[in-house]
């Protein structure tokens, strides 16, 4: 399966907050914009039209202020919205508007489409349920896998190695006199063949870069939930990346205060330190060895595989409403988005 990598743009930090995961479809968009006052829904009818928006707007931006892209779970170049933190702004697609206070402020982009709504999100919605159940079935034998790595688990081992990094990589940062806040998000996300996620993006700014390996069910993402409670209850902020496959899991943790990025560099996204300020936690000698396991974890893994591929590939008809948006007329030029901030009284 080939991984794509989003482009890195200066300023800007892009990640997912919803996806197709063996646990259904997830969305945490609620954490990213509790705070934000200012809260528009962009009403289009296709993601097109939304995608161009946000793009020409974006461009609009002064270069010193951080734009926070979401990017969309459904095709590699689409966009779910931004968040302008420093001045408590969001401006979002409309599968968020569930999610929104009732003060949520609407924009309506609809005369810039000729594509029905309903088409689109009748077909859609048929296409990611059956996805969804090839991926849910290849979770359920992943978690075997899990399960079977966990029983020859060495906890005393994965114990040392949490409570060591806490004693050396922790400990000396003092407690802030705040409330931390988390913030929920994807580590990447599944689109049509292909595995897609925004690490490059996200690791690249962060001095202290720290790659967990280790084989499923070793206790990287416990290791990781703890590290998050230590440094939230010293009043640390968290952005929190949960896996595209299994959302109960989490990849990575980051932690700007302290110029922490803490994550999962073991297959199916493998990293390797690139920087002389990185280095790796080992979790491989956390499992005792057994033998007699390795057959059936090889044939688990061939069948998990192929469960998710499938799933993934189902997606791909996804690429059908994509070139129709493609094909569609929709334009939005600089001057248009200017008028439609102005028509709706917006100050970026």
């Amino acid at each position: 399966m080939r991984k794509v990598r989003c482009y890195r743009m200066s300023q800007n930090i892009e990640y997912f907050v919803r996806g197709y995961t063996g646990s259904g479809e997830v969305n945490y968009i609620e954490s990213n914009i509790e705070a934000i006052k200012d809260v528009y829904i962009l009403k289009t009818a296709n993601e097109k039209t939304a995608e161009l928006f946000l793009k020409e707007l974006i461009k609009l931006i002064d270069d010193e202020t951080i734009v926070e892209v979401i990017k969309h779970p459904d095709y590699k170049q689409a966009l779910d919205g931004i968040i302008l933190r420093e001045r408590s702004m969001a401006i979002l697609t409309t599968p968020f508007i569930k999610y929104v206070s009732s003060h949520t402020h609407l924009i309506d982009l609809t005369k810039y489409t000729m594509l029905p709504v309903r088409f689109i999100e009748q077909n859609r919605k048929l296409i990611i349920d059956q996805a969804m159940n090839y991926i849910s079935t290849s979770l359920e034998i992943y978690e075997k896998i899990r399960e079977i790595n966990k029983a020859s688990m060495n906890f005393e081992i994965a114990d040392e190695i949490m409570n060591d990094f806490i004693r050396k990589e922790i400990k000396a940062f003092p407690a802030l006199d705040k409330e931390a806040t988390v913030y929920e998000r994807m580590f990447g996300t599944n689109i049509p063949e292909r595995i897609v996620e925004c690490v490059d993006n996200l690791i690249t700014p962060i001095k202290n870069r720290v790659y967990l390996k280790g084989a499923p069910g070793s206790g990287k993402s416990y290791f990781l939930k703890q590290i998050m409670n230590v440094v939230v209850d010293k009043g640390y902020d968290v952005e929190v990346y949960r896996c595209s496959f299994d959302s109960s899991s989490i990849d990575m943790i980051i932690i700007r205060e302290m110029n922490y990025c803490i994550f999962d560099s073991s297959s199916p996204h493998e990293y390797d330190p690139s920087k002389d300020t990185d280095y790796i936690v080992d979790f491989l000698n956390v499992l005792n060895e057994n033998s007699d396991n390795v057959d059936e974890i090889k044939e688990l893994s061939e069948e998990y595989t192929e469960k998710l591929n499938s799933g993934i590939t189902h997606l791909s008809k996804l690429e059908e409403f994509e070139g129709s948006i493609k094909n569609s007329k929709i334009e939005f030029t600089r001057q248009e988005v200017e008028t439609v901030l102005k028509d709706y009284k917006i100050k970026l």
